[in-house]
């Protein structure tokens, strides 16, 4: 059977037992093609009222619960923790990408459905995952590379955390799809045209396999192996009817 048919029959059945036992029930961390699918099956989950949750605004990674107040009358727990983790020593850390956390994390035997989205700063990382892997961090996590770290569970919101952005700006011939992400990446439109193919580009968190959907400001496309941006804001048409547009590249 193929990952996506067992996603879908996987997504059926914690709807069902959701419905039938009065019980919340998650998925494990589905990526964007994943939560691709739920999508296009939301309509027919919906007597279990999904919802997908991914511990902040911009998540690219998140689960879904199946479940909620109005269909149980009581408020679910939502299992999903943020962990920070910081040098123990700021003087004497290396500088760690999200390369280097994940590594670590994957390390203790921890596997990728098991987190979600990982946010890095100058200083520390923040890890969404669920409950036992913010406890699991906190007990087995010493070092990232060679920079030893400590790690604490954290209200998010209370982080101060701020999203470093890339900005890019200019005119383009057209708001196309494939026109965007060649200017994001800086990749030529027949590199662009091949990742819509392969399947690897999302427009607000749905797939997209067409170059000439046309986008908007404020919308959020998504890119597998290369990142995500925002259409932050569109500028002035020039005489020949370009358009001066700047987008923001996710750091």
């Amino acid at each position: 059977m193929k990952e996506e048919e067992l996603l879908q029959r996987r997504l059926r059945e914690l709807a069902d037992r959701a419905y039938s036992q009065n019980v919340y029930t998650y998925t494990h961390f589905l990526n964007e093609y994943e939560q691709n699918l739920y999508r296009e099956m939301k309509q027919e989950l919906s007597y279990a009222e999904p919802s997908l949750v991914g511990g902040h605004k911009h998540y690219t990674r998140a689960f879904v619960m199946f479940g909620s107040e109005n269909m149980f009358g009581y408020p679910g727990e939502i299992p999903l923790v943020c962990a920070k983790i910081s040098p123990v020593f700021k003087k004497y850390a290396q500088e760690l990408n999200h390369r280097d956390y994940l590594g670590a994390m994957m390390n203790l035997g921890i596997e990728r459905h098991q987190i979600g989205d990982i946010l890095v700063d100058e200083e520390s990382a923040y890890v969404f995952g669920f409950s036992h892997i913010g406890k699991l961090l906190k007990e087995q996590l010493f070092k990232v590379r060679n920079t030893s770290v400590c790690v604490e569970v954290v209200e998010f919101e209370d982080t101060g955390f701020v999203q470093k952005y890339l900005r890019k700006e200019g005119f383009v011939a057209s708001m196309r799809l494939d026109v965007l992400v060649s200017m994001a990446f800086g990749v030529s439109r027949t590199a662009s045209d091949k990742l819509l193919k392969g399947q690897k580009v999302f427009h607000n968190g749905k797939l997209s396999i067409s170059g000439g959907q046309k986008i908007k400001q404020e919308d959020i496309i998504s890119v597998r192996g290369y990142g995500k941006f925002l259409v932050e804001k569109l500028g002035k048409q020039s005489k020949k009817g370009r358009q001066f547009i700047t987008l923001a590249v996710f750091q």
